[in-house]
C-alpha cells in the first residue's frame, strides 16, 4: 500500500511531501490523495474481509491441519465439506446463520473445506459430505439430523448430543 501511495505521489506531484492545505502549483494533491488512500483502504477491507467460501463476516472459524487441535478444547460443531458439493452448498447459509447465534450458544462453530485439507478428512474418517460433528473437549459425536440452523440450535440448548454415542476410532496423526 504504501508503494502505490508513494507512486501516486509522484504521479500527482506530491513528492515534496506537504500534507496540507493545498498549495499553489498543487490544487488537487492532497484531495488526490485523500481519495487514492480511501479506494486503496476499501480495496485492503474488501480483500481480508473474503473467506473460503467467497463470503465477507463470516462467524464460521476455517479448520486446517494446523489448528484443528482447536476443536480438542470446548464446544464445536464443525462442517466437513467441499466446494464442488451441491449438498454441502444448499446448507451453506444455515449454517451461516447458525454461527450468528454461536455466541450466545458460547459454542464454536468451524469448516474443513475437504478440497485443501484431506489430511483432516481422512483423520476425521469422511465418506460423505457434509458431515457434521459435535465435539466438546475433544469428544466428537457425528450428527445426523434435520440440517437447518434452528435443529442445530436445538441440539445444541437441549444437550441432544448427549443421547448420541461418542465417535471412536478417530486417528490422532
Amino acid at each position: 500500500t504504501a508503494v502505490y501511495l508513494a507512486m501516486a505521489m509522484n504521479m500527482a506531484g506530491c513528492n515534496s511531501g506537504h500534507t496540507g492545505p493545498a498549495r499553489p502549483g498543487y490544487p488537487r494533491c492532497a484531495a488526490s490523495l485523500a481519495a487514492l488512500a480511501l479506494l486503496l483502504l476499501g480495496a485492503a477491507l474488501g480483500l481480508c474481509a473474503a473467506d473460503a467460501d467467497g463470503l465477507s463476516g463470516s462467524n464460521v472459524a476455517p479448520i486446517t491441519a494446523s489448528n484443528w487441535s482447536l476443536l480438542l478444547q470446548g464446544e464445536w460443531m464443525v462442517k466437513f465439506f467441499a466446494p464442488w458439493c451441491s449438498a454441502c452448498q444448499q446448507i451453506q447459509a444455515e449454517w451461516e446463520s447458525f454461527a450468528q447465534s454461536s455466541m450466545a450458544l458460547d459454542i464454536t462453530v468451524g469448516k474443513v473445506d475437504v478440497t485443501q485439507e484431506p489430511g483432516l478428512s481422512g483423520r476425521f474418517f469422511i465418506t460423505t459430505l457434509p458431515t457434521i460433528f459435535h465435539a466438546k473437549d475433544g469428544v466428537f459425536r457425528k450428527y445426523r439430523g434435520p440440517r437447518t440452523s434452528e435443529n442445530f440450535q436445538s441440539y445444541i440448548m437441549a444437550k441432544k448430543w448427549e443421547a448420541v454415542e461418542p465417535v471412536t476410532g478417530r486417528s490422532e496423526e
